[in-house]
């Protein structure tokens, strides 16, 4: 671990440097010990945006570990990546493919760059009811309707379900489009190939990026980039990430990142019969406890739901119990387990949940919305005024701006799509929970394009 290792080199050194608590010494109580890692490019420390030392080291393990020609550590996030893979790949008026549940960032990166979007209505994962990938019939379709740049797949879910991607792939090729992959939630798929999906990587994706925050043990916004087989077409990816990344990149983050991939490449045989007996102590309890478990894909997921609750209510029974689940929607609670190791401990679940129904509303029918199989969105005039209507004078207007339930971060509806009296529905169903975007759907306003 030559990142972790070239901090432990440095202790002891007085900081004449910043940052300003001076290796801690400025900060009060337990975070002191971990904050004298929290240094900058000084001597013997490398540069993440010219790595010459340990951190270009790191790096070519980290390629070794997911077999990629290059991969990069992100200290922003795969927010950061998702960018840098558009922008370094697509240009003004290209046309591009993205599946419905993409995340807000990869919109985000379309919009920056000035592309016009095809939008594939998503699969509905039928035991949960969620998003999932694109089937390849209306990927072909799209792919015929005019020359696309490059197709972005979200893999798997965030709710841990795959699709058939190999066949997208396979048929992204024929037609010469680049294949970029928001595999977020996969960077533990290396761990154990019988237990765990394929990986995109393997599956001959042009690129992709992987939070290894979310999966692996790394500090938030710690992700990787991987580019499985270099050429001169994405030279531009390393050039944005330098440009989108902080020039005082975290070695916190950085040293995690390294100890992540370290991690994940000794993951072994014993390590995975830990982890097995770990998920089927929670699943017996989730059992125990009444609530219907449904096991996707992805073992490290693990979607739960109750009759008669929402998932939103059920959230609730979870953390009144000390329980904090990843996040919830009309139906159900996922939950992220621990990648654990042999040897490690891991809380078993022994509280009781607690089934007092009146303290919860009715379960209400949830909203069915029809989204066209195959939407396009044009680049955005910027040249276009907008303004703030009252939602039920909304209807047929084009809308210009998204609002996403977060998490998991995919819109409900997107700058540029004409505004429907279920959208509305949706929308006032949305408003009582966490969302980002609708700058004053609070107030029973959306921004609209005049």
């Amino acid at each position: 671990m030559p990142i972790v290792e070239a901090l432990k080199n440095h202790e002891g050194a007085t900081s004449l440097h910043v940052p300003g608590h001076k290796n801690g010494l400025l900060f009060p109580g337990k975070y002191r010990e971990v904050l004298r890692h929290d240094l900058t490019e000084i001597s013997g420390l490398d540069d993440l945006h010219h790595p010459e030392g340990a951190i270009l080291e790191a790096q070519q393990l980290l390629a070794k570990c997911y077999n990629t020609d290059r991969s990069y550590m992100l200290v922003n996030g795969s927010t950061v990546g998702n960018l840098a893979m558009i922008l370094g790949t697509c240009k003004r008026g290209d046309t591009v493919i993205v599946s419905r549940d993409c995340h807000k960032s990869v919109m985000h990166a379309l919009d920056l760059v000035g592309v016009h979007t095809i939008y594939l209505a998503t699969r509905k994962e039928p035991q949960t009811g969620t998003a999932n990938g694109v089937e390849a019939s209306i990927l072909r379709e799209a792919l015929q309707m005019e020359t696309i740049r490059a197709v972005i797949f979200t893999y798997p879910s965030y709710y841990g379900f795959d699709f058939d991607l190999a066949t997208c792939i396979a048929t992204c090729r024929e037609f010469g489009a680049l294949v970029l992959v928001d595999e977020a939630h996969g960077a533990h798929f290396q761990a154990d190939a019988s237990l765990f999906p394929v990986s995109s990587i393997e599956l001959s994706a042009d690129v992709v990026v992987h939070s290894a925050h979310k999966t692996l043990p790394a500090l938030t916004m710690g992700s990787y980039l991987h580019i499985p087989k270099w050429r001169e077409e994405l030279a531009e990816i390393p050039r944005y990430l330098q440009m989108l990344q902080s020039s005082s990149p975290s070695y916190l983050i950085m040293a995690s990142l390294d100890y992540a991939r370290h991690y994940v490449a000794n993951y072994n045989e014993q390590d995975t019969k830990a982890f097995l007996k770990i998920r089927a102590d929670w699943i017996a309890w989730l059992r125990q406890n009444n609530l219907t478990v449904i096991t996707p894909d992805d073992p490290l997921k693990l979607s739960v739901c109750k009759d008669g609750l929402s998932g939103f209510d059920l959230q609730t029974i979870f953390e009144q119990a000390g329980y904090y689940p990843e996040l919830a929607d009309a139906n159900n609670v996922l939950l992220t387990l621990p990648l654990i190791k042999e040897g490690m401990e891991f809380q078993a679940p022994t509280a009781q949940l607690n089934w007092n129904a009146a303290d919860f509303g009715k379960l209400s029918e949830p909203i069915s919305m029809t989204i066209p199989k195959i939407t396009k969105i044009l680049a955005r005039d910027t040249t276009h005024s907008t303004c703030f209507e009252t939602l039920e004078n909304t209807i047929g207007k084009t809308a210009a701006e998204m609002v996403i339930p977060y998490p998991p971060g995919i819109p409900v509806i997107l700058a540029g799509e004409i505004i429907t009296a279920t959208h509305i529905e949706i929308l006032l169903s949305v408003q009582k929970h966490h969302y980002q975007g609708g700058e004053k759907l609070h107030q029973n306003q959306m921004k609209i394009f005049i």
